[in-house]
């Protein structure tokens, strides 16, 4: 059992370390050696647990890094007293992370799919599993709030794209103003669609 415990933290090493230079650095400025470097593992474990290679790694650091995104998202839902708020939690939440890596970090798999995407079928493919989960989030939250059946799926596709677009702004101009920007708009969007409560 230890063995395997400890198996598994040189993998997650691995692909945290990827998941990190890909978001600084793009996919295509990242070479095995940097991961190896970075994780500190053995030469050899790279290729023992991603033996097709960096596709294969590139594919696990988007699965895992994605994954820890819809649990932020997951989580500031069910903190959140309605949309509005969610997006104002997370707006906050992003604009605190951005700063203190002095706008060097992207999104943990945008900065890999717009150099991977649709060329790598192994890396589109988590990267489309990433986003179903995010949408899914999205739309539990706004079928909690009651939202017209009609418009959760595109609400909540606007509001991933709307996040995403601003944060790779936000990074280009060093700045947080982009994201706060598309936060105020999306919120004016989801207070003027947001459903009225009966009798009012």
């Amino acid at each position: 059992m230890a063995l395997l415990g400890n198996n598994r933290k040189q993998r997650d090493n691995l692909i945290w370390a990827a998941a990190k230079l890909f978001r600084r650095q793009g996919y295509s400025s990242t070479g095995l050696r940097d991961i190896l470097a970075a994780s500190g593992a053995a030469r050899g474990s790279l290729y023992h647990y991603f033996p097709d290679g960096k596709e294969q790694i590139g594919a696990a650091a988007v699965t895992a890094a994605g994954g820890l995104v819809t649990e932020t998202f997951a989580e500031l839902a069910r903190q959140a007293d309605n949309p509005t708020d969610f997006l104002r939690r997370y707006t906050d939440f992003l604009v605190r992370w951005l700063e203190a890596s002095d706008f060097r970090d992207g999104c943990p798999i945008t900065t890999t799919l717009l150099e991977t995407a649709p060329g790598s079928g192994a890396i589109t493919a988590a990267g489309r599993a990433v986003f179903a989960d995010w949408r899914a989030v999205m739309e539990a939250m706004l079928r909690q709030h009651h939202w017209p059946a009609a418009q959760i799926a595109a609400t909540a596709t606007a509001i991933i794209a709307g996040l995403e677009g601003a944060l790779l702004l936000a990074r280009v101009e060093a700045s947080a103003q982009p994201i706060h920007d598309a936060t105020q708009v999306l919120c004016q969007l989801l207070e003027e669609n947001k459903p009225r409560q009966a009798g009012a």
